[in-house]
């Protein structure tokens, strides 16, 4: 008796262990957000690190681009992919679409012939790239109290054509009673590209202290979620009329040694003498903000998910960059999630 129960123990345990194995394989994927879909040495490293299989490849944008006319309705898709390396092919592979919530103000908007675009241009992508129909899209949309129908009805459109998945903000978790919930059967909760660009003294990408201001113990959502998380940083530029261009990554040792620049405190450097940046102008008066995300914050940020009621299962990288992979030690990252 006693050896038959030794042996059903042991075989319980290696159960266990195979089946957090095949958890962790599942749930760890990235985003590729670039119209040219290369593999590097990088990519490849950071997949195999996290036991990743899958890639949310964003496929193009659609966007209004120019008024509405009786001809069509000013809706065009941009930001095309446009190359993928074969190396792709051996990943799970989901289509990402990104539609400005513009679209959805259109007047007259005519949703059964945007759902047949959108279907239309996504078969052909990953015809081309992939040689197959992909069965699972995810729609990106910021939508509002406004825009929620028409969003909606896209959304019921396209669950005809494609196993749905939609991105979720932190505004839309916490006001849902008012957003109202997609009428599809999960969700990517966005945890970055949350905070005031204007705000000097604010990280936009991510801080823990905004996602507890929509996020605690509490929080519900009918939908099962994965969690997106931030790899990257950027550079808020201000002019001196306050609009705001985004620069790609947050360079501190450049700017400190470079005399055009004086710096105002950790993450603020004021433009003293014209030059150009990055192939950017930057008037002198100009401020730029440097926003990188601490491993801190990420899993300070995850942990009052973790402590919520919402139902997730699994987390998303954005993205596969270079330099974003670079700056990060995934593998210790993962373990302190």
């Amino acid at each position: 008796m006693f050896k038959n129960s030794f042996y059903f123990f042991i075989l319980l345990l290696l159960s266990i262990s195979c089946s957090k194995e095949d958890v962790r394989k599942d749930e760890i994927a990235f985003y590729h957000w670039k119209a040219k879909a290369d593999f590097t040495r990088s990519y490849s490293e950071a997949i195999k690190t996290t036991d990743a299989n899958t890639v949310y490849m964003h496929y193009f944008d659609i966007e209004p681009l120019k008024e509405p006319s009786w001809r069509n309705d000013g809706i065009y898709p941009t930001y095309v992919l446009k190359s993928v390396d074969k190396a792709y092919q051996n990943l799970n592979i989901v289509p990402v679409v990104y539609i400005a919530n513009q679209v959805f103000k259109t007047k007259e908007l005519d949703v059964p012939d945007l759902a047949n675009r959108i279907t239309k241009l996504v078969d052909q992508i990953s015809s081309k790239h992939f040689k197959k129909k992909i069965e699972q899209v995810q729609i990106d949309c910021d939508w509002t109290v406004t825009t929620r129908s028409h969003y909606f009805a896209l959304l019921e459109a396209l669950k005809c054509k494609y196993d749905i998945d939609v991105t979720i903000r932190l505004h839309q978790i916490k006001f849902q009673d008012k957003t109202g919930v997609p009428p599809v059967n999960k969700g990517t909760l966005m945890l970055y590209n949350m905070g005031d660009l204007r705000n000097n003294e604010q990280n936009s990408i991510l801080e823990s202290a905004i996602v507890g201001q929509y996020i605690d113990e509490g929080s519900t959502f009918p939908l099962k979620l994965k969690i997106a998380l931030p790899l990257f940083a950027q550079t808020v530029v201000t002019n001196n009329t306050k609009k705001i261009k985004l620069i790609k990554d947050a360079n501190r040792t450049v700017l400190e040694k470079d005399s055009h620049f004086k710096q105002i405190n950790s993450t603020n450097f004021e433009v003293v003498k014209d030059t150009l940046y990055k192939g950017f102008y930057l008037a002198k008066g100009y401020n730029l903000k440097l926003e990188n995300v601490e491993q801190s914050e990420i899993t300070a940020s995850y942990d009052l998910i973790k402590q919520s009621k919402l139902h997730t299962d699994g987390i998303i990288f954005y993205h596969l960059d270079d330099r974003s992979l670079l700056n990060y030690d995934l593998k210790n990252t993962i373990e302190k999630l």
